[in-house]
Protein backbone atom coordinates (compact mmCIF):
# COMPACT_ATOMS: atom_id res chain seq x y z
CA UNK A 1 0.00 0.00 0.00
CA UNK A 2 1.48 3.25 -1.01
CA UNK A 3 0.81 5.96 1.80
CA UNK A 4 -0.39 8.91 0.89
CA UNK A 5 1.32 11.85 2.37
CA UNK A 6 1.12 15.71 3.12
CA UNK A 7 2.91 18.73 4.45
CA UNK A 8 1.87 22.58 5.73
CA UNK A 9 2.60 25.54 4.95
CA UNK A 10 2.00 28.31 7.19
CA UNK A 11 2.02 31.66 5.70
CA UNK A 12 1.86 34.82 7.96
CA UNK A 13 4.52 37.20 9.94
CA UNK A 14 1.53 37.62 12.06
CA UNK A 15 1.80 33.80 12.90
CA UNK A 16 5.80 34.11 13.74
CA UNK A 17 5.50 37.16 15.59
CA UNK A 18 2.95 36.38 18.15
CA UNK A 19 -0.09 38.52 17.40
CA UNK A 20 -2.37 35.91 15.88
CA UNK A 21 -1.66 32.17 17.44
CA UNK A 22 -2.26 28.86 14.43
CA UNK A 23 -5.30 26.96 14.56
CA UNK A 24 -5.53 26.19 10.72
CA UNK A 25 -2.65 23.21 11.32
CA UNK A 26 -4.28 21.10 13.75
CA UNK A 27 -7.96 21.23 12.21
CA UNK A 28 -6.00 20.02 9.13
CA UNK A 29 -4.15 17.27 10.76
CA UNK A 30 -6.73 15.86 12.42
CA UNK A 31 -8.62 15.64 8.86
CA UNK A 32 -5.61 14.17 6.98
CA UNK A 33 -5.26 11.45 10.04
CA UNK A 34 -9.13 10.57 9.64
CA UNK A 35 -8.50 10.38 5.71
CA UNK A 36 -5.86 8.22 5.94
CA UNK A 37 -3.01 10.81 4.68
CA UNK A 38 -0.12 11.23 6.53
CA UNK A 39 0.47 14.52 7.56
CA UNK A 40 4.76 14.64 7.78
CA UNK A 41 5.46 18.44 8.04
CA UNK A 42 4.19 21.53 9.42
CA UNK A 43 6.43 24.90 8.66
CA UNK A 44 5.57 28.07 9.55
CA UNK A 45 7.19 30.57 7.47
CA UNK A 46 7.57 34.30 6.11
CA UNK A 47 5.89 36.97 4.05
CA UNK A 48 8.66 36.63 2.21
CA UNK A 49 8.64 35.47 -1.30
CA UNK A 50 12.08 33.49 -1.64
CA UNK A 51 10.94 31.55 1.07
CA UNK A 52 7.87 30.52 -0.12
CA UNK A 53 9.03 30.04 -3.46
CA UNK A 54 11.81 27.75 -1.64
CA UNK A 55 9.22 25.81 0.80
CA UNK A 56 6.64 25.45 -1.83
CA UNK A 57 8.67 24.13 -4.70
CA UNK A 58 10.72 21.37 -1.69
CA UNK A 59 7.27 20.32 -0.34
CA UNK A 60 5.42 19.57 -3.10
CA UNK A 61 8.72 16.91 -4.22
CA UNK A 62 8.80 15.61 -0.97
CA UNK A 63 4.57 14.95 -0.37
CA UNK A 64 1.29 13.65 -2.01
CA UNK A 65 -0.70 16.89 -0.90
CA UNK A 66 0.65 20.60 0.46
CA UNK A 67 -1.68 22.76 1.78
CA UNK A 68 -0.71 26.29 2.41
CA UNK A 69 -2.58 28.87 4.62
CA UNK A 70 -2.30 32.75 4.38
CA UNK A 71 -1.37 35.28 2.20
CA UNK A 72 -4.02 35.75 -0.78
CA UNK A 73 -5.44 38.78 0.80
CA UNK A 74 -6.31 42.26 -0.78
CA UNK A 75 -3.55 44.00 1.12
CA UNK A 76 0.10 44.81 -0.30
CA UNK A 77 1.69 41.88 1.87
CA UNK A 78 -0.38 39.07 0.92
CA UNK A 79 2.23 37.51 -1.97
CA UNK A 80 1.71 33.87 -1.64
CA UNK A 81 -0.23 33.57 -5.25
CA UNK A 82 2.46 35.51 -6.99
CA UNK A 83 4.89 33.41 -5.12
CA UNK A 84 4.01 29.97 -5.92
CA UNK A 85 2.87 31.44 -9.53
CA UNK A 86 6.95 31.85 -9.62
CA UNK A 87 7.94 28.51 -7.55
CA UNK A 88 5.83 26.89 -11.13
CA UNK A 89 7.24 29.03 -13.79
CA UNK A 90 3.46 30.36 -13.71
CA UNK A 91 2.02 33.65 -15.45
CA UNK A 92 0.57 35.54 -12.87
CA UNK A 93 -2.39 37.82 -13.66
CA UNK A 94 -6.20 37.78 -13.26
CA UNK A 95 -8.29 34.76 -13.00
CA UNK A 96 -11.72 35.65 -15.12
CA UNK A 97 -14.12 33.09 -13.13
CA UNK A 98 -12.63 34.25 -10.02
CA UNK A 99 -13.24 38.25 -11.07
CA UNK A 100 -16.63 37.50 -11.95
CA UNK A 101 -17.38 35.56 -8.55
CA UNK A 102 -16.09 38.67 -7.01
CA UNK A 103 -17.35 41.32 -9.42
CA UNK A 104 -21.20 39.56 -8.40
CA UNK A 105 -20.15 39.11 -4.97
CA UNK A 106 -19.59 43.06 -4.10
CA UNK A 107 -21.93 45.99 -4.09
CA UNK A 108 -21.32 48.64 -7.36
CA UNK A 109 -18.55 50.35 -6.67
CA UNK A 110 -17.10 48.28 -3.87
CA UNK A 111 -14.91 45.77 -5.91
CA UNK A 112 -11.53 47.76 -5.85
CA UNK A 113 -8.65 47.52 -6.61
CA UNK A 114 -7.45 45.69 -3.69
CA UNK A 115 -10.01 43.14 -3.55
CA UNK A 116 -9.36 42.81 -6.94
CA UNK A 117 -6.09 41.84 -6.03
CA UNK A 118 -7.56 38.69 -4.49
CA UNK A 119 -8.32 37.47 -8.26
CA UNK A 120 -4.83 37.13 -9.40
CA UNK A 121 -3.48 33.55 -9.05
CA UNK A 122 -1.19 31.91 -11.13
CA UNK A 123 -2.11 30.25 -14.99
CA UNK A 124 -3.77 27.02 -15.24
CA UNK A 125 -5.00 27.00 -11.27
CA UNK A 126 -8.34 25.47 -10.38
CA UNK A 127 -10.44 27.39 -8.07
CA UNK A 128 -11.03 26.44 -4.66
CA UNK A 129 -14.53 28.11 -4.27
CA UNK A 130 -15.28 30.61 -0.73
CA UNK A 131 -19.07 29.95 0.13
CA UNK A 132 -18.35 31.92 3.07
CA UNK A 133 -16.82 35.21 1.54
CA UNK A 134 -16.48 34.43 -2.22
CA UNK A 135 -12.44 35.14 -2.74
CA UNK A 136 -10.97 31.81 -3.89
CA UNK A 137 -8.07 30.01 -3.17
CA UNK A 138 -6.71 28.02 -5.64
CA UNK A 139 -5.04 24.42 -6.73
CA UNK A 140 -1.46 24.13 -8.62
CA UNK A 141 -0.25 20.72 -9.27
CA UNK A 142 -0.16 19.21 -5.78
CA UNK A 143 -0.36 22.36 -3.75
CA UNK A 144 -3.80 23.71 -2.31
CA UNK A 145 -3.77 27.59 -1.68
CA UNK A 146 -6.08 28.72 1.03
CA UNK A 147 -6.72 31.85 3.08
CA UNK A 148 -5.76 31.92 6.81
CA UNK A 149 -8.65 33.41 8.49
CA UNK A 150 -9.78 30.12 10.38
CA UNK A 151 -13.20 30.03 9.67
CA UNK A 152 -13.47 30.42 5.84
CA UNK A 153 -10.26 27.99 5.72
CA UNK A 154 -12.34 25.41 7.30
CA UNK A 155 -15.34 25.36 5.43
CA UNK A 156 -12.80 25.72 2.06
CA UNK A 157 -10.23 22.58 3.68
CA UNK A 158 -13.25 20.73 3.84
CA UNK A 159 -14.56 20.93 0.80
CA UNK A 160 -11.31 20.50 -0.97
CA UNK A 161 -10.96 17.19 1.70
CA UNK A 162 -14.09 15.40 -0.66
CA UNK A 163 -11.85 15.28 -3.88
CA UNK A 164 -8.82 14.03 -2.46
CA UNK A 165 -7.12 10.03 -2.88
CA UNK A 166 -8.03 8.50 0.73
CA UNK A 167 -6.10 5.85 2.89
CA UNK A 168 -6.91 3.74 5.38
CA UNK A 169 -7.07 5.74 8.45
CA UNK A 170 -4.31 5.85 11.27
CA UNK A 171 -5.11 3.86 13.82
CA UNK A 172 -4.81 4.89 17.62
CA UNK A 173 -5.42 3.48 21.18
CA UNK A 174 -4.68 5.57 24.12
CA UNK A 175 -3.97 3.88 27.44
CA UNK A 176 -4.38 6.04 30.39
CA UNK A 177 -2.07 4.84 33.67
CA UNK A 178 -1.34 6.33 37.31
CA UNK A 179 1.48 5.13 36.93
CA UNK A 180 4.49 7.66 36.33
CA UNK A 181 6.54 7.78 33.15
CA UNK A 182 9.87 7.28 35.05
CA UNK A 183 8.15 4.36 35.97
CA UNK A 184 6.97 2.63 32.72
CA UNK A 185 9.52 4.16 30.24
CA UNK A 186 11.84 0.89 30.13
CA UNK A 187 8.70 -1.24 29.63
CA UNK A 188 7.57 0.78 27.12
CA UNK A 189 10.49 0.72 25.48
CA UNK A 190 11.04 -2.83 24.91
CA UNK A 191 7.46 -3.17 24.20
CA UNK A 192 8.17 -0.75 21.28
CA UNK A 193 11.24 -3.06 19.64
CA UNK A 194 8.72 -5.93 19.48
CA UNK A 195 6.53 -4.04 17.29
CA UNK A 196 8.63 -1.62 14.74
CA UNK A 197 5.03 -1.05 12.62
CA UNK A 198 3.72 1.63 15.45
CA UNK A 199 4.65 4.43 16.96
CA UNK A 200 4.18 4.29 21.13
CA UNK A 201 4.57 7.52 22.71
CA UNK A 202 3.84 8.58 26.67
CA UNK A 203 2.49 11.66 27.32
CA UNK A 204 2.59 12.57 31.32
CA UNK A 205 0.13 14.97 32.80
CA UNK A 206 -0.05 16.40 36.54
CA UNK A 207 -2.63 17.79 38.74
CA UNK A 208 -1.37 20.47 41.20
CA UNK A 209 -4.62 20.89 42.57
CA UNK A 210 -5.17 17.28 43.46
CA UNK A 211 -1.86 15.94 43.33
CA UNK A 212 -2.21 13.38 41.31
CA UNK A 213 -0.82 12.33 37.80
CA UNK A 214 0.11 9.96 35.23
CA UNK A 215 0.33 9.19 31.31
CA UNK A 216 -1.42 8.71 28.62
CA UNK A 217 -0.10 5.95 25.95
CA UNK A 218 -0.57 6.58 22.47
CA UNK A 219 -0.69 3.16 20.36
CA UNK A 220 -1.00 4.57 16.54
CA UNK A 221 0.19 2.79 12.99
CA UNK A 222 -0.63 3.35 9.82
CA UNK A 223 -0.09 -0.60 8.83
CA UNK A 224 -0.91 -2.70 11.08
CA UNK A 225 -4.28 -4.39 10.60
CA UNK A 226 -4.29 -4.12 14.41
CA UNK A 227 -3.69 -2.58 17.78
CA UNK A 228 -4.99 -5.31 20.42
CA UNK A 229 -1.47 -7.25 20.89
CA UNK A 230 0.27 -4.16 21.79
CA UNK A 231 -2.46 -3.04 24.00
CA UNK A 232 -2.49 -6.27 25.52
CA UNK A 233 0.95 -6.36 26.18
CA UNK A 234 1.04 -2.51 27.64
CA UNK A 235 -2.13 -3.32 30.14
CA UNK A 236 -0.55 -6.43 31.33
CA UNK A 237 2.82 -4.07 31.89
CA UNK A 238 0.33 -1.94 33.60
CA UNK A 239 -1.00 -4.53 35.96
CA UNK A 240 2.30 -6.01 36.86
CA UNK A 241 3.46 -2.74 38.14
CA UNK A 242 0.26 -2.21 40.18
CA UNK A 243 -1.15 0.61 38.58
CA UNK A 244 -4.56 1.36 37.06
CA UNK A 245 -5.43 1.62 33.49
CA UNK A 246 -8.47 2.96 31.51
CA UNK A 247 -8.88 3.57 27.78
CA UNK A 248 -9.38 6.76 26.65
Amino acid sequence: MTLLTAGILIIGDEILSGRTQDTNANFIAKNLTSSGIKLEEIKVIQDKKNIIIDSVKLFSKKYTYVFTTGGIGPTHDDITSESIAEAFNKKYGINKEAFNILEKYYPEGEFNKSRQRMTKMPTDAQLIYNPMTAAPGFILKNVHVLPGVPKIMEVMFIDVLKNLKKGKPKKITTINTTLYESKIAPYLKEIQSKYEECSIGSYPYFNFLSNTGGVNIVISSWTMSSLDDVKKEIIEMIKLNSGNYSIV
